[in-house]
């Protein structure tokens, strides 16, 4: 399988997810607790997007053109920002409004992300020649655990 398509599945899986979720359940949730930590994922998000704002971003794993690494901001510490604040902001909605089918299909979101960030890792690796320095000064996803 080339990496253009394990791309493709991978954002297939991540896209498909998330329409699951927003269909099945409320938006917004309804807790206080819940809706501080979905404004969190928001700011990670946002801060993520504007440390990326100098490179072509792809929504799909593919490197494209990028001629740097973003070590900046947030990514000085996580090395996966965007997939945390959506790990975060998807998950709270599954709390908030819990059945079987949405936890699993989070569960598969969640899977989907970490195969999707070796598979990142790997081309990463490959393109930038000190990315593996990068991943020694960094975490993966959620500091202090992975």
């Amino acid at each position: 399988m080339n990496n253009k398509t394990k791309s493709l599945i991978f954002d297939f899986f991540q896209v498909g997810s998330i329409v699951f979720i927003l269909l099945t359940g409320p938006v917004i949730a309804s807790n206080i607790v819940f809706i501080v930590i979905q404004i969190i994922a928001v700011l990670i998000l946002s801060e993520a997007a504007w440390e990326m704002r100098r490179i072509k971003y792809y929504r799909v794993p593919d490197i494209g053109k990028q001629k740097e690494l973003v070590r900046s901001g947030i990514f000085k510490y996580i090395r996966n920002p965007m997939y945390l604040a959506q790990l975060l902001f998807f998950g709270i909605l599954v709390l908030n409004s819990f059945s079987m089918d949405r936890f699993t299909v989070f569960l598969i979101f969640t899977l989907n992300f970490i195969l999707k960030i070796q598979y990142e890792e790997v081309l990463l690796t490959t393109h930038f020649k000190d990315y593996g320095q990068y991943k020694k000064t960094s975490w993966r996803l959620i500091p202090f655990l992975y």
